[in-house]
């Protein structure tokens, strides 16, 4: 019974870091895209929550 709870943990860590990773890197394309280019990006319209997260 641990060893599945441990297993589950574990699990629940890894998708976590993952998830914030995915989340980090779209929230840096959003704003590295509008600097450079001064543009606004088709991105932000759909991922438009990210932003208030940083």
């Amino acid at each position: 019974m641990t060893q599945v709870l441990v297993i589950m943990i574990l699990s629940f860590v890894f998708f976590s870091i993952y998830f914030l990773i995915k989340i980090k890197n779209m929230s840096v394309k959003l704003t590295k895209s509008k600097e450079l280019n001064n543009i606004d990006n088709s991105l932000e319209i759909d991922y438009q929550f990210i932003k208030g997260l940083y």
